[in-house]
């Protein structure tokens, strides 16, 4: 999850807030991401943060659209009491906290940094969406994200390697700098977990810029 700003005002969403122009709007501020899991989409879904069933103000409401995948989208459901990553006061890659596991196969580690709501149910429902099996096709969409995430960390482990290693020339040493901080940056799939393990990381902390 990561933070979102929101240009105001909006394309036109009054009739159809599945538009060409909705859509791409959404897709340009949220960086082509889902919003919960962080992976890149292909096929996205229109996601309503505050639930609309029976209320079409909520439903063709700007501000309530949000971009996300079908896992994700299917696993929130109707659930609220959410921070919301479109809140410019809480600082979304501070307040939850996600680490990669050892192996793909084990969980994905998220933790809520506070013990208010919701902060906890945010940290409830993306441990839901990047671990949650209890499907057939639920496992096999986790699986696939694993990889993807497992996929970019193995990346920020050579990269983190090679400043570590006291052979690696200064070029090679700059350019894994460079690589560490765009995979930081908000737009870099999975953005949160690269913030967290420069967070927790002795040696990185500090090296690396985070915005």
């Amino acid at each position: 999850m990561f933070n979102v700003i929101r240009p105001q005002p909006g394309p036109d969403c009054s009739t159809d807030y599945r538009s060409k122009e909705v859509v791409t709007a959404l897709k340009t501020i949220f960086h082509g991401k889902c919003y919960l899991c962080e992976d890149e989409v292909s096929d996205p879904e229109i996601e309503h943060f505050v639930p609309h069933k029976g209320d079409t103000v909520n439903e063709h409401d700007w501000n309530n659209l949000y971009y996300a995948c079908h896992r994700c989208n299917n696993i929130k459901g109707t659930t609220q009491e959410l921070l919301d990553c479109c809140d410019s006061s809480v600082d979304i890659s501070r307040a939850i906290k996600c680490l990669c596991p050892s192996v793909p196969e084990k969980d994905v580690i998220v933790e809520a940094q506070e013990a208010a709501p919701k902060f906890q149910n945010t940290a409830k429902l993306l441990d839901k969406c990047y671990n949650e099996n209890n499907t057939g096709i639920r496992g096999i969409s986790r699986e696939a994200l694993h990889k993807k995430i497992f996929g970019y960390y193995c990346t920020f482990i050579k990269n983190r390697m090679t400043l570590k290693d006291k052979d690696s020339l200064p070029s090679d040493q700059e350019k894994a700098m460079e690589h560490l901080s765009v995979m930081a940056k908000v737009s870099c799939p999975f953005s949160i977990f690269w913030k967290w393990h420069i967070f927790s990381d002795s040696f990185l902390a500090g090296k690396i810029s985070i915005k």
